[in-house]
């Protein structure tokens, strides 16, 4: 009885997963571009994965690592693979976001699909980074399992204190809410050892503002795909 509830969550994340793909290529992609001069003139060998919708820090950015040489071309080149990474990563988070409205027993609808959206981002987006800032290539850069880690707890402690926050009265639910969200910033993100980095910090500013922007229209376009689709296509199912 849930298959067109699936259905339509996916096709929702697949659509935003789209849109997404542009976005990046006029707000965060020609920063990464940017960055990569500075990182090829320091002399340094490193491995790159195309732009996409997940990492550690911000959906718009895919991790790389220092001091190893330069791996082989991905297939589908950069435009390929990160239309293809969007598409996975957006199909993934409308599927968890369905799923949260599942288990809390709230209907995602058009009215109400743009807070689901805004909910999402600041989740995924805006709370880890308010610690660990999206970075470019070039940039100094913590352990990479480390700071996947930060953010793993940040999300599922921030999504702890929104549930608190927003879906209980209680008085002592929402201050726990609010502890829970600040938790991982008082302990602190991951750091580099050395700060150093060749990438000026205008750009990397301007990066972490654009991908932080780019990050909210995919989320706002996701809630509203997500709230369309399922009130179409799946709400008889879910009335069954």
């Amino acid at each position: 009885m849930l298959v067109k509830y699936l259905l339509a969550t996916i096709i929702a994340g697949l659509f935003a997963g789209i849109l997404l793909t542009p976005a990046m290529y006029v707000k965060t992609v020609p920063l990464i571009l940017h960055a990569e001069e500075y990182e090829n003139a320091g002399g340094e060998g490193h491995s790159h994965e195309a732009p996409a919708a997940t990492t550690e820090a911000a959906p718009a950015v895919a991790p790389h690592e220092h001091g190893q040489e330069a791996g082989p071309e991905l297939p589908l080149g950069r435009f390929g693979n990160t239309l293809l990474i969007n598409l996975v990563a957006g199909a993934g988070f409308a599927l968890i976001t369905g799923a949260a409205a599942l288990f809390l027993g709230r209907r995602i609808t058009l009215q109400n699909g743009i807070y689901w959206g805004l909910a999402g981002f600041f989740i995924f987006n805006f709370a880890p980074a308010f610690s660990l800032a999206p970075e470019l290539p070039a940039m100094p850069a913590a352990d990479l399992a480390t700071r996947q880690a930060w953010w793993l707890i940040t999300v599922v402690l921030t999504a702890g204190g929104v549930y608190l926050i927003v879906l209980r009265d209680e008085i002592w639910a929402k201050l726990v809410g609010v502890v829970l969200i600040v938790a991982p910033h008082v302990y602190g993100a991951p750091e580099a050892e050395d700060l150093a980095s060749a990438v000026p910090p205008t750009l990397a500013s301007e990066f972490a503002v654009s991908t932080l922007a780019t990050n909210l229209f995919f989320w706002v376009v996701l809630g509203t795909a997500l709230g369309w689709a399922i009130q179409n296509y799946a709400s008889s199912e879910l009335d069954a």
